[in-house]
């Protein structure tokens, strides 16, 4: 693998974890709006974004109130999301498969730490990513898109 493909993994994670990090009052805990999950369309676009998104989850989830579980089955959502991302057929599909992964997958273990029923969890979690995919990710996509200086760095060649 070329150390740009490696660069560009990196960046996907990095990104992903320091956004979740750093926002963390929001990023977990049933009531979330990870706006790090703005980056889970870009498996539309590039399939380097995928283990980036998995290795960044991974590495923000270290520091999940929810623990290992998060660690675990919180990446492997994202991986799961990212991957059925990149078989959308159009960009305006690609934040479906993060905002149900997410909100039933996620909400599976949420709802027994967090003591809240499965069905609000699912709500709670599928409104947070539709907020972070619809409303943050897709206008991000559509302008990297649409701009040919940016194009060159994220759509794979």
């Amino acid at each position: 693998m070329s150390s740009k493909k490696i660069t560009r993994i990196a960046f996907y994670a990095v990104i992903y974890a320091v956004l979740t990090v750093l926002l963390s009052p929001i990023s977990y805990g049933p009531l979330q709006v990870r706006i790090s999950e703005f980056l889970t369309l870009f498996p539309f676009v590039d399939k380097l974004a995928i283990p980036g998104l998995f290795i960044g989850c991974l590495i923000a989830n270290l520091f999940s109130p929810a623990g290992w579980i998060d660690v675990v089955f919180g990446s492997l959502c994202t991986l799961i999301a990212a991957y059925l991302t990149r078989k959308m057929p159009n960009v305006y599909l690609a934040p479906l498969p993060p905002i149900l992964i997410n909100a039933f997958g996620v909400s599976l273990y949420l709802h027994v730490f967090f003591r809240l029923p499965y069905l609000l969890n699912v709500l709670y979690i599928g409104i947070g990513e539709a907020i972070a995919t619809y409303l943050l990710g897709l206008p991000i996509l559509l302008y990297v898109l649409k701009n040919p200086n940016l194009k060159k760095y994220f759509i794979e060649e």
